[in-house]
């Protein structure tokens, strides 16, 4: 039978770990780093402060360390403490377990994501849009 993408959530929640908004916040007030993985018009309608933003669509060329294009806040990051939210937790838990694949070793995702963080009444900012546009700038594979 062919898996769905609630299999693949369920499959990645069984390896990695999660926290609730409350514990989220928490998390970052003690200065853990958040990765928003949402694609770029969520992510400009209100993010948590201080987010690195990456689209779950682009995240292992982001994060590796033998891509000359990577995000060099994420693959340079391996060792900090990362919480990983996206609009319900799904894709952050996706996200989640595929850091830890690629040797994160700190990396947590935000049950509910920011909507059960706008919920809890918790602050958002409206992102600046300069460098809204997530693109790849080399090719990932080439012959």
């Amino acid at each position: 039978m062919a898996m769905g993408l609630m299999d693949f959530v369920q499959d990645a929640k069984t390896r990695i770990n999660e926290v609730d908004v409350d514990g989220g916040l928490k998390m970052i007030m003690e200065g853990c780093k958040v990765l928003d993985v949402r694609e770029p018009a969520e992510y400009l309608a209100g993010a948590i402060e201080d987010a690195v933003h990456v689209p779950r669509g682009v995240l292992e060329p982001a994060a590796d360390m033998n891509y000359p294009g990577a995000n060099p806040e994420l693959r340079d990051g391996r060792g900090k403490r990362w919480l990983v939210v996206c609009r319900s937790g799904g894709r952050s838990a996706l996200a989640a377990d595929t850091l830890m694949k690629m040797g994160f070793t700190n990396v947590t995702s935000m049950i509910g994501g920011m909507d059960a963080w706008e919920s809890a009444g918790y602050t958002t900012i409206t992102p600046s849009d300069e460098n809204s546009l997530v693109q790849l700038k080399q090719a990932c594979i080439t012959d």
